[in-house]
């Protein structure tokens, strides 16, 4: 049975070993939701973490780790269903193909393989299909976002609220390989669904936050979550002992390039952009929320530079990796595999929607008069702070900013004395 490393409240799935920590404010710089602070020289998280790795990236002591569900008994292998991210067909060279990677796979003693870059071209037709179903309605909040990376998501929730309506209420790729493994093999056994476990290979530890504290679903089908730098040696190896026949990769080259930025919308007929990187990223999200982007269909976002590639549980370097996977395009060809009329039997059935569906917008919770009033007010205290700050945004006083300092000193959670400027302000 798998298990799923315990976490404590609120969960993060980025961790920071205070040994190695220094306190040297790069990650505080880095983090997009400035949830990071330095307190006694330490680097502590204390405000909202979207798990986006920024911060992992930042480090320069490899004091800030992510986590995954590294852990699970080997024994029972069998009864596991594992799903890799396209990702990792392009970490082992150009003469490694995809079936190679799966057969790999196998003979570690996994029960199940499944090969979830023929899932990816069968989601490019439903999202395709819903978006012209929707799009002609006069309320359509154009452009759609792709509902795939979870810090994106995450991200909405956090900052951008008003466009969580934007995003297709639709089961992504990994979770329809869970739900569907799981069912299937559960009616060839005739046992219970959750007898069986699946697993991610994933190339960033984000996939913990579907896991754990679904947005877009009452629950995930998914039971962890490893990374791809965990398993690279062992299936490395794995992948050089391959002789057997068996065929386990099913897509073309839509599936396969959905690794890299610009992959999933590749296999989408319509006005589509793609966009990597997380600062780009919160600056298209600010053009969607000031209504900029009214004329796209759909928009691709990727928290990672060069989309899944650049994930930071990745070996190959993401440049390398991106033109692996061109080559795999190319050897595979440009067109999906799937036939629309099967997967347009499966949309009308409603196979491809969330259990939360429409009713998602519905999840923020309405702020009452007491609230807005109690708002008004600390944004009122926050400014009169800011104007007793020389606005030097140094970083000394242990926080990103100075507005974040001023929060911090309106909820009681810093004080006016942190801050170096201003203490020599009142000696003058």
């Amino acid at each position: 049975m798998l298990d799923t490393l315990q976490v404590a409240e609120p969960l993060r799935y980025v961790q920071i070993n205070e040994s190695r920590c220094n306190g040297c404010v790069l990650c505080m710089k880095a983090c997009p939701t400035k949830a990071i602070r330095i307190r006694e020289g330490k680097a502590r998280i204390e405000g909202v973490c979207i798990d986006c790795c920024e911060c992992v990236r930042a480090c320069p002591r490899g004091a800030i780790q992510p986590i995954t569900s590294e852990s699970f008994d080997l024994t029972e292998k069998d009864n596991v269903i594992v799903s890799p991210s396209t990702v990792l067909y392009s970490q082992f060279g150009e003469d490694v193909l995809p079936n190679d990677v799966l057969l790999g796979l196998k003979r570690m003693g996994f029960g199940y393989i499944h090969d979830q870059s023929y899932t990816s071209e069968i989601f490019n037709l439903a999202v395709e299909l819903y978006i012209k179903e929707n799009r002609e309605r006069p309320d359509a909040p154009l452009p759609f976002i792709s509902p795939v990376c979870p810090v994106v998501v995450s991200l909405i929730a956090y900052k951008f609220q008003s466009l969580l309506r934007h995003i297709p209420p639709l089961v992504t790729p990994r979770e329809i390989v869970a739900r569907e493994g799981k069912m299937r093999l559960a009616a060839r056994h005739g046992v219970d669904a959750e007898a069986f476990k699946v697993v991610h290979i994933t190339p960033c530890p984000s996939k913990m936050i579907c896991m754990n504290e679904s947005i877009l679903q009452n629950h995930s089908y998914l039971d962890a979550a490893i990374g791809i730098n965990s398993i690279y040696e062992e299936l490395k190896n794995n992948i050089q002992d391959v002789e057997e026949d068996i065929v386990l990769h099913h897509s073309g080259g839509i599936g396969l390039s959905w690794g890299m930025s610009g992959g999933e919308i590749s296999g989408v007929d319509l006005n589509c952009l793609a966009v990597s990187g997380l600062q780009e990223t919160i600056r298209y999200l600010e053009k969607i929320e000031m209504g900029l982007l009214g004329d796209i269909d759909y928009v691709e976002f990727r928290a990672c530079t060069e989309g899944c590639l650049g994930g930071p549980l990745t070996v190959m370097d993401k440049y390398q990796g991106k033109r692996h996977i061109q080559k795999l395009v190319r050897m595979f060809g440009v067109e999906r595999r799937v036939k629309h009329g099967y997967v347009k039997k499966l949309y009308d059935k409603g196979w491809f929607f969330t259990d939360k569906g429409p009713a998602l917008k519905r999840k923020l919770r309405q702020r009452s008069p007491a609230d807005i009033a109690k708002g008004i007010e600390r944004q009122n205290r926050i400014e009169e702070i800011l104007r007793l700050l020389p606005r030097k945004e140094c970083g000394a006083c242990g926080c990103p900013d100075c507005v974040t300092f001023a929060e911090d000193v309106a909820e009681g959670r810093s004080s006016l004395g942190s801050c170096v400027f201003w203490q020599d302000q009142q000696k003058g």
